[in-house]
């Protein structure tokens, strides 16, 4: 007959057992383990850094979310932006609402670039260097339109999206005024 203190051939030499009484037969009479100890923690979603030209384009812009005369003046301002760099793997689709911006950042290939163009209500495509040049008014709009180096789409937001960059050079002079102003007290 085949009791549940059976010894395997197998086992046999090494002398094991196994049957139905456990060692600790009063599990059940401990008390139970609280909930929040069995179920994991949620673990909190990191925000995904910027890389590449979204990444410079973060850089550049972020100052304007704590600039009070950016939220004053520009702070009715909502639409979204694509912008598309030809020689980075990464494009970038700024979102400004209510006085802030936001970026997100999506890969430079035509399945993510056109679902993104019909998103956004205006876009800029440039290199990184032209489209940077742009921004701080080093670049005349209209030669390098005509000569390919600068696409734009929704001109009147691009236009309102440039005055940004006039802002952020008006907040590092003042910054610069401050810091010479602290240095001479």
């Amino acid at each position: 007959m085949y009791s549940l203190t059976h010894t395997f051939k197998s086992n046999k030499k090494k002398g094991k057992h196994f049957s139905n009484s456990y060692p600790n037969n009063n599990i059940m009479a401990e008390s139970p383990t609280p909930i929040e100890n069995i179920v994991p923690e949620k673990k909190k979603k990191r925000k995904k850094k910027l890389l590449g030209f979204p990444g410079v384009m973060w850089a550049q812009l972020s100052p304007l979310n704590e600039s009070k005369y950016f939220k004053e003046n520009y702070g009715e301002d909502n639409y979204s932006l694509l912008l598309r760099a030809t020689d980075d793997s990464r494009s970038a689709i700024v979102y400004v609402k209510d006085g802030t911006i936001k970026i997100e950042q999506i890969k430079n290939k035509p399945e993510f670039v056109k679902p993104a163009k019909k998103a956004t209500t205006a876009g800029i495509t440039a290199d990184t260097e032209t489209f940077l040049k742009f921004g701080m008014g080093t670049v005349k709009p209209i030669p390098a339109i005509l000569s390919g180096q600068l696409k734009l789409r929704g001109v009147f937001k691009v236009l309102r999206f440039k005055k940004y960059f006039g802002i952020l050079r008006r907040i590092k002079l003042e910054k610069k005024a401050a810091l010479e102003a602290q240095k001479q007290a």
